[in-house]
């Protein structure tokens, strides 16, 4: 992307910015830029203003001083003292102007020919300009030169007027002036400067950021956003929104697995119910065999719902709709009532079955999402257990203060390779394709951890039963709840 000024048809020769001065950043930029000027031009007004007030009041009085010292050798000695002290002060040099009046008007000594032209103010006091006379070597006046004078009237009808040669503290003056209007301009130039800078690097980090989001939105879902590892607010935007794109990618493949899972695991049980009912519609059977006909498709109906139903529930857990109904749970008492609808299960199955509690520990959550993921747990434990076999509810706090709920069973137990995968929509290992179901209970669990922001941990168990397999621990691990 160019940021060069340019002009296009259309725009009547307009000039068009630069792309990076329509950025936030930029604008941020100037804005301190411009405050930044701002302070400053302040604190050196502020400092021009005191240099002038500390240089007036100096000039004035020292003003004072030297009039008061005049006044006085008038009123101890007259005018004639007065007079001779003008004189040897003006042939002597320095910066002080004299002009002694007398009564009438004629000057009677001093280093100047008149009284200023400006009128004084209240106490006498008087700004004005002047020309110093041409001193050795020189063949003309000096240019009119900055003075403050104090006009003072004397006995007898004398007019007294000293002052001061200001000049150069004008000049001085002048250059601080100069200086603060420098220094802003400079200010206010430089945060343009880096406004620019800032605002384009900033721009460009944000382009590659857009560039990934418009491949992911053109389809191309491996895209990911650059990053310096420079742990800025953009680098920390980047990462997250790659660590977003990464679930949003595995997202998708699951959902087409889920797809490829969906096809393969209820076509058989649709192609067998829709065999049944064309069989119970063509053969010349019976009433009683086409009602069981019938019966039999409306269990395999039955199987299919509970297959949809078990996947709609899956997508409202991962919205994180059930979280508005949390609420504070015994789970021994969760525990106690999935034991007694699954002791007598066990009892016909030739199942041993105990439970282990511990009252008084509470959880935060759902009572009924809770209670389902420990029935899937018991029933896959029933299901995958041989005749015999042994079948364990527990409920325990652990040494970080977490509330376990866990079901053991003595079955074959699960590979260490393949647990993770089972947690998936539709997983189901080759050990278990020939038994009812469409490999939704683990990953419901799953679901239902993730929500209660739970850990679902799988191990090892006690051993099998049949001495062929490793049995299978499965364990909710909830954080600690205190009212």
């Amino acid at each position: 992307m160019s940021d060069a000024p340019l002009s296009t048809p259309g725009t009547g020769g307009r000039f068009i910015l630069p792309s990076f001065t329509r950025t936030t950043a930029f604008r941020l930029t100037l804005l301190s830029a411009a405050l930044f000027a701002f302070s400053s031009f302040v604190i050196l007004a502020l400092v021009y203003a005191a240099t002038v007030t500390a240089g007036v009041r100096r000039a004035d009085n020292a003003i004072a001083q030297e009039s008061v010292a005049i006044e006085a050798r008038f009123r101890a000695e007259g005018a004639a003292a007065a007079n001779r002290y003008i004189v040897q002060r003006s042939v002597a040099g320095g910066e002080f102007l004299y002009l002694l009046n007398q009564p009438s008007g004629r000057r009677l000594s001093g280093n100047i020919s008149n009284l200023p032209a400006i009128a004084p103010d209240d106490q006498g006091r008087v700004r004005f300009t002047y020309e110093r006379a041409p001193l050795g070597g020189q063949t003309a006046a000096e240019p009119s030169r900055a003075a403050r004078g104090l006009i003072s009237e004397l006995e007898g009808g004398y007019t007294l007027f000293v002052g001061l040669d200001v000049e150069d503290e004008a000049r001085f003056v002048t250059y601080i002036l100069n200086a603060v209007l420098i220094a802003s301009g400079l200010a206010v130039a430089m945060g343009i400067v880096s406004g620019a800078v800032v605002s384009r690097r900033f721009s460009r980090r944000l382009d590659d950021i857009n560039a990934a989001a418009r491949e992911v939105m053109a389809g191309r879902l491996q895209s990911r956003a650059p990053r310096n590892f420079s742990g800025d607010e953009l680098d920390d935007l980047a990462s997250n929104f790659n660590d977003m794109l990464d679930r949003v990618e595995r997202l998708m493949q699951r959902m087409r697995s889920a797809g490829d899972s969906i096809a393969h695991d209820l076509r058989l049980p649709l192609t067998r119910m829709r065999g049944r009912l064309e069989a119970a519609l063509v053969t010349e059977g019976d009433l009683a065999d086409r009602e069981a006909a019938l019966a039999q498709a409306i269990s395999d109906s039955d199987e299919l719902l509970k297959t949809f139903n078990a996947v709609l529930s899956l997508s409202r857990l991962q919205t994180g709709e059930r979280r508005r109904a949390f609420e504070t749970l015994d789970p021994a008492e969760i525990i106690a009532d999935v034991a007694e609808l699954y002791e007598p299960v066990c009892e016909e199955t030739g199942h041993d079955f105990a439970m282990d509690t511990h009252p008084g520990l509470t959880i935060l959550g759902d009572r009924e999402l809770v209670a389902q993921a420990i029935a899937n747990l018991v029933d896959n434990a029933i299901k995958y257990t041989p005749e015999g076999g042994a079948i364990m509810l527990r409920v325990r706090s652990t040494s970080r203060g977490e509330v376990e709920l866990s079901v053991t069973d003595t079955g074959p137990g699960i590979a260490a390779e393949d647990r993770p995968r089972v947690l998936e929509r539709f997983v189901r290992l080759e050990a278990s394709r020939n038994l009812p179901g469409v490999g939704l209970g683990l990953s419901l669990v799953h679901a239902i951890a993730e929500v209660h922001g739970a850990e679902l941990t799988l191990d090892d168990g006690p051993g099998s039963s049949s001495g062929e397999g490793t049995g299978l621990r499965i364990a909710l691990r909830f954080p600690a709840y205190r009212e």
